[in-house]
């Protein structure tokens, strides 16, 4: 794995390791979580090439992306499905490809994963960044991108939106979260919202018996986080003080102030994580 693609996806779920979560005053067997809209089914089990031409399509360039200013080109290695590559623009028409792409100034990264993950992300079931999201470097993830060695970290203000953008094919940008949408990191339910330079973003869901920074590496972060509890009952503890946080408080979270939270027995909890200045 390459330190660009450790510092990218490392921090970018370092961060959410920060996860606060909410609860609900109502007992868990009464309260009903947050659960996303329906997306329109697509048709059968689709392949590879369908799937990722669709993807294709939907490209916008510019429009969606303002800052970009080259030709940038994404690989796609799916198991059981086929390799790839897809060549957007600024302007125009993205292309579609047969084949792994050509080392160039323009490669990007090479995504691996396997079919059944890709027709999640063509369902709506789970969103890119929240498939690539891990607590630590080493963690397996359902979708891999492996950095060009020609992409440093100091690009990764472009990178991050770059992968938003494209598995995105809502015009405007919808991201779905709920119930059935999120993968376990740090011990809580956690969807990706939206990541930038100097701004990550995440909805987090903690049921009875999980705790989120039970680690005590785990328990700061070199940023300033902002923790919206939107239902329910969280039991925390910042800075050493134990106290339950309820819908509707939000808690600033200072840089190195360190923090966990917990749903017991007789808690439920949702939330919005916002993390945001240097570093984040």
């Amino acid at each position: 794995m390459s330190s660009f693609l450790r510092n990218l996806l490392s921090g970018l779920w370092l961060a959410l390791a920060a996860l606060p979560s909410s609860g609900c005053a109502q007992s868990p067997a009464s309260f009903r979580p947050t659960v996303p809209p329906a997306v329109e089914p697509v048709a059968g089990e689709r392949d590879a090439a369908t799937i990722l031409s669709d993807y294709a399509r939907a490209w916008r360039g510019r429009q969606e992306m303002p800052v970009l200013d080259q030709t940038v080109v994404l690989g796609f290695r799916v198991a059981d499905g086929g390799e790839f590559h897809v060549v957007l623009p600024p302007e125009g028409a993205a292309e579609f490809e047969t084949g792994l792409p050509p080392e160039s100034p323009g490669w990007v990264a090479t995504f691996e994963l396997d079919l059944a993950t890709l027709q999640q992300l063509d369902r709506g079931e789970i969103n890119a960044l929240t498939a690539m999201g891990q607590a630590r470097a080493s963690d397996p993830i359902p979708l891999t991108p492996r950095i060009a060695p020609a992409w440093t970290p100091q690009l990764r203000s472009f990178v991050l939106p770059l992968f938003f953008h494209f598995w995105n094919r809502e015009w405007p940008e919808v991201v779905r979260f709920g119930e059935g949408t999120t993968r376990v990191v740090h011990g809580a339910n956690a969807a990706v919202l939206y990541y930038d330079q100097g701004l990550r973003s995440a909805w987090y869901q903690i049921k009875p018996g999980m705790r989120a920074n039970e680690k005590a590496e785990d328990q700061s972060n070199p940023f300033d986080s902002l923790l919206i509890v939107t239902r329910g009952r969280l039991q925390s503890r910042l800075a050493g003080i134990e106290r339950v946080l309820h819908e509707g408080e939000a808690v600033l979270i200072p840089a190195g102030m360190s923090h966990q939270f917990w749903a017991g027995d007789d808690d439920y909890a949702e939330a919005v994580l916002i993390m945001f200045g240097g570093g984040a």
